[in-house]
């Protein structure tokens, strides 16, 4: 008979005075599929890749790629685009990303950016969660997965320092899954490039314990290869001008990659880019952060304040000396916070983590 293996694992300590910061995320987030595409506009030729939402650092190297294949691809059409100077909009991993990337293939690159430090870049929990979204198509399902599968692979590339340019960030930790989360992962697993899952129970230690998927796979440190990412900016001279761009004629340059987040609302009226916001919670105080390695993604059900139930998620990841999260509030392009979910938040991680 198979006994069902038991995971003893420390709680994160989420007492008043175990709270560093609470901080609120607006991510871009475009129904169905982000977009990933080129067209010709104000006699510029332009690179989209914007959409991702909450799983930008998820798709970066695959989305990344795949903007870059659809430029050389016009170069092959059109040799004379291979003088020509590059303008990227957006200094968030992706623009950034694509900037180093075409850099280190001789082009001539310079990022023009709105914001430059107080991005969702920066703010990620650091989960891999490759799963499509529920209203894609087969085709775009197909996409989110080779992506994906692109993705991940650079990540272990880090790991092993098989990269490049890039020598921190990832690493393999244990992800904890409620047992109604799909996260996607079954491809990954079939391509070896991740273990086979196992049906665990987690014991906190302190009567709670709950039955979950375990996996072993990528914790993205975001806050890390942002680093690296500005590193090689600096190492590679690559000029980044604060400027908030109006409409893509205000760029001098005849080629443009648009890794501009929100910012593509704006720039290209898509109706179905939409605003994200969510809400993150830094710990400090915590155990020694070797007792905390693993990450957690569950659902659980709470009462709204009119009486009603709902499903709502708690993450936890081990960056810095932790971070709780989230909500993911569609049509919320506040950045002033919602103080009530970060009190919803905090009671449902009590709840869980008996803490």
């Amino acid at each position: 008979m198979n006994i069902q293996r038991i995971v003893h694992l420390t709680p994160p300590l989420i007492a008043p005075d175990n709270i560093k910061e609470k901080i609120v995320c607006i991510r871009a987030h475009r129904e169905r599929m982000f977009q990933i595409s080129v067209e010709s506009q104000q006699n510029k030729l332009i690179f989209h890749n914007y959409g991702q939402g909450g799983a930008g650092w998820t798709f970066l190297f695959g989305c990344v790629n795949e903007s870059i294949k659809q430029f050389e691809e016009q170069c092959t059409l059109n040799s004379a685009l291979k003088n020509e100077s590059i303008c990227i909009l957006g200094a968030g991993c992706y623009g950034l990303l694509t900037a180093i990337l075409l850099k280190r293939k001789g082009f001539n690159v310079h990022i023009i950016a709105a914001e430059t430090e107080n991005i969702p870049s920066n703010k990620a929990a650091g989960f891999f969660f490759p799963r499509p979204r529920k209203c894609s198509t087969p085709d775009e399902a197909a996409t989110f997965l080779s992506l994906g599968i692109h993705s991940y692979a650079t990540y272990l590339d880090i790991m092993n320092g098989k990269h490049p340019f890039i020598k921190a960030g990832p690493k393999l930790l244990p992800a904890y899954f409620g047992l109604d989360i799909d996260p996607g992962f079954g491809p990954y697993v079939e391509q070896e490039l991740m273990n086979t899952s196992e049906k665990v129970t987690i014991d906190f230690g302190n009567g709670k314990t709950y039955e979950a998927m375990e996996y072993n796979t990528v914790f993205i440190n975001s806050a890390a290869i942002m680093q690296e990412l500005h590193r090689n900016i600096g190492e590679l001279g690559i000029v980044i001008t604060k400027a908030e761009i109006q409409e893509f004629g205000d760029v001098p340059e005849p080629i443009i990659f648009n890794c501009t987040s929100l910012g593509a609302k704006k720039l290209t009226q898509d109706k179905r880019l939409i605003p994200v916001q969510g809400h993150l919670i830094t710990l400090k105080n915590q155990p020694p952060m070797d007792q905390l390695q693993y990450m957690i993604n569950v659902k659980v059900v709470m009462t709204n304040a009119l009486g009603k139930q709902r499903d709502e998620l708690i993450y936890y990841a081990p960056r810095e000396d932790g971070i709780l999260g989230i909500t993911f509030i569609r049509g919320q392009d506040s950045a002033t916070a919602n103080q009530h979910e970060f009190d919803r938040l905090l009671e449902r991680c009590h709840n869980y983590f008996g803490t």
